[in-house]
């Protein structure tokens, strides 16, 4: 079953310094601000961009839980699931989504900044996903 312990894992910020961070830093609501992103096929780069963005929300348990929202049609629709950190890695686990995970890039307290990539084969061509979203924490 989930289990999570009190230090998770450890990041490494840009100067090579490591933090330790407890479940109790990423506890809390975290609302997207910024995503930068690319898709590749066959190592070329066919799409990519940045944009500033608020319609997004996880909030993270410390019980494991946690749900993930977002905002269209003038209001939250959100979706539950649990939670689970190892290493710099937080992978989500949702009732209709395969489970995801991202890199821890950055984590203070009032800023969160993952990445994700998914590579994979689609009609033999080799293809990648690239998304690098900034997170500021709204509530504890």
């Amino acid at each position: 079953m989930l289990s999570i312990m009190a230090f998770c894992f450890s990041a490494c910020s840009d100067d090579d310094e490591e933090i330790v961070v407890s479940v109790s830093d990423l506890k809390g609501t975290w609302e997207s601000v910024h995503i930068s992103y690319y898709y590749k096929e066959d190592g070329k780069i066919v799409e990519q961009g940045e944009e500033a963005d608020t319609n997004w929300r996880i909030v993270f348990n410390e019980d494991g839980t946690c749900k993930d929202g977002e905002f269209y049609g003038d209001k939250w629709h959100w979706d539950t699931g649990t939670w689970s950190c190892e290493n710099n890695k937080i992978t989500t686990y949702f009732k209709y989504r395969d489970a995801r995970t991202v890199t821890i890039k950055n984590l203070t307290s009032t800023k969160l900044v993952v990445e994700f990539i998914d590579k994979y084969t689609d009609d033999g061509m080799a293809c990648e996903d690239y998304e690098l979203t900034e997170y500021r924490k709204i509530s504890e």
